[in-house]
């Protein structure tokens, strides 16, 4: 397995290692993903009916709805949600939901920005470890 370590901006940090769903598409978290399943429900999607609960889910950044944020929030409740989140860029509206998760309810959904370069890095990847006290992602591909 090819281990390959890249330098990241942890927004929102916690240590794990996960499977990872990679996307080239931009991502809507409003109508783009089943709630109660967390199986994307976008068939525009190049992820369609891929399930991202539990997974890290790279997408380059957001796509449309101010109600990004209260998904995620609804998906962390309902246990759902992605383990993290990995884009080029993160939208402030998408970060909301994740800050208000860690801030009111103790629960951390990591988000990690990488540069263009780094992202397309990710392509064919089918793990990703992620630090809390580290800019830096090691990627098993």
């Amino acid at each position: 397995m090819e281990k390959l370590t890249l330098k990241c901006k942890n927004v929102i940090s916690e240590s794990k290692k996960i499977d990872l769903v990679y996307s080239n598409d931009s991502f809507s978290f409003v109508g783009g993903v089943n709630i109660q399943t967390g199986e994307i429900a976008d068939y525009r999607h190049a992820n369609y009916q891929e399930n991202i609960k539990g997974k890290a889910f790279a997408f380059p950044f957001g796509r449309g709805s101010s109600g990004a944020g209260l998904v995620l929030m609804e998906m962390l409740r309902l246990g759902t949600a992605p383990a993290a989140l990995i884009n080029i860029y993160t939208d402030p509206v998408i970060l909301t939901g994740p800050l208000i998760c860690k801030h009111f309810y103790g629960q951390i959904l990591p988000v990690i920005n990488l540069s263009e370069e780094d992202y397309s890095k990710l392509e064919g990847a089918k793990q990703i470890e992620i630090f809390e006290d580290k800019d830096e992602v090691i990627v098993y591909k």
